[in-house]
């Protein structure tokens, strides 16, 4: 597995949800670490499941997010940093 930068994580998110973010009248380029997906209305409960499984298939990994406070699994710094230091290779994902 190659290294995860948290940048890459942050890159990754903010392309899957640009439209979301530009209906805001925000730039994706210029969003804040501290931009909540959830509270600014970007994914809903459900989508948080769905943005932890698109970061897993992207990046090839595993989260174990047991260990990531449940506010700020919805922050995009935190989450950024979180995913780019305890990111697991998934064993079950192929070459």
């Amino acid at each position: 597995m190659k290294d995860i930068g948290p940048e890459q994580v942050r890159q990754f998110l903010l392309d899957r949800y640009a439209e979301s973010i530009k209906c805001m009248a925000l730039n994706p380029a210029e969003v804040p670490d501290n931009f909540d997906f959830l509270l600014n209305g970007v994914i809903d409960s459900f989508g948080v499941l769905e943005m932890i499984s698109s970061i897993e298939d992207e990046f090839r990994i595993r989260l174990d997010l047991a260990a990531l406070d449940a506010e700020q699994i919805t922050i995009l710094g935190p989450l950024s940093r979180y995913v780019a230091e305890n990111g697991k290779a998934d064993s079950s994902a192929g070459p």
